[in-house]
């Protein structure tokens, strides 16, 4: 039987990841013969938190699929012979995956499918708790947490090049245009970050939302720093912002202390706000070399 379009779609760019979404797919709510699990791994109807359990994935990953890939499936009981056994039997090795997968997979807010938990504290309880899980409440969105489901490690100490191991390539004219462009912005943003410290009121510290923090310039210089039209968006970028979000969680999270009186708090709060910020600057200054032009200094 000759191909069709969608079943090569399928079988080129879609093959190692959307299998295993069709097996709990079709196993829970389609019903296609293809994707049928083996009767020992089925859920028992007698158990009614292990089919709601399934039914709890099958909903997640269709609201993932696109019309496309839901054609995809639905055409599965038009493919060859062939093609149902090679589909039948990598179902029938995935579904010794799906009891696990079931009971640690989550999805990142990019889409990434986890066999863990997403948090915004896993892997650093010092971020803050007042990111949402969405991570709809911060200004960059794509970001560390956006691809990974999970909090970064502050570079500590301030300086250290141990994390990340490795920095992208980026041409040193475009680091050197940008700096020159966005330096003194950032060094007046530290500069309000240092002088809110010790504040005792939220009168006295501006909102996570005014331009005086230029948060917005420090996306921008790590921007023209990690990125270019060769290599797109890196991961080191993606931290690079992740340091900014927490920056403008923790400045609201320091206010908000401040507002209860909750001096212990407040400390805590201004103590991580200075960590993203030394953080995001260890970061950049890496890229500053020389003919770049001059580091930043931390805030102490």
């Amino acid at each position: 039987m000759k191909s069709t379009k969608a079943e090569t779609r399928f079988a080129t760019h879609r093959a190692h990841r959307w299998q295993l979404l069709a097996l709990i797919l079709g196993s829970a709510k389609y019903q296609c013969s293809a994707f049928i699990l083996p009767q020992s791994h089925v859920p028992s109807t007698k158990s009614k938190e292990s089919t709601t359990e399934l039914f709890h994935w099958a909903n997640r990953l269709d609201s993932r699929f696109n019309d496309s890939d839901r054609t995809i499936i639905a055409d599965a009981a038009s493919m060859s012979r062939r093609s149902l056994l090679s589909v039948g039997v990598a179902s029938a090795t995935l579904a010794t995956l799906l009891p696990p997968l079931m009971a640690n997979a989550d999805f990142a807010p990019g889409g990434t499918l986890l066999d863990r938990e997403v948090s915004p504290l896993f892997g650093n309880p010092e971020a803050s708790p007042s990111r949402s899980r969405e991570n709809s409440n911060v200004l960059f969105a794509q970001d560390n947490y956006y691809k990974f489901g999970a909090a970064a490690q502050w570079v500590d100490p301030p300086g250290s090049t141990d994390f990340p191991k490795t920095m992208p390539f980026v041409p040193s004219q475009q680091r050197y245009e940008a700096l020159k462009k966005f330096g003194p912005r950032i060094q007046k943003a530290m500069s309000v970050v240092a002088e809110i410290g010790g504040k005792e009121s939220a009168a006295e510290v501006p909102e996570q939302t005014d331009p005086v923090y230029q948060l917005r310039a420090l996306g921008l210089l790590a921007n023209s720093f990690l990125a270019s039209e060769n290599i797109g968006t890196t991961n080191e970028l993606m931290l690079a912002r992740w340091y900014i979000n927490e920056m403008y969680l923790r400045i609201g999270d320091y206010r908000s202390a401040l507002e209860k009186g909750d001096a212990k708090e407040a400390k805590l709060c201004y103590t991580y706000l200075i960590k993203a910020s030394n953080s995001y600057l260890s970061l950049l200054n890496r890229s500053i070399t020389s003919k770049v032009g001059d580091q930043f200094g931390y805030i102490l």
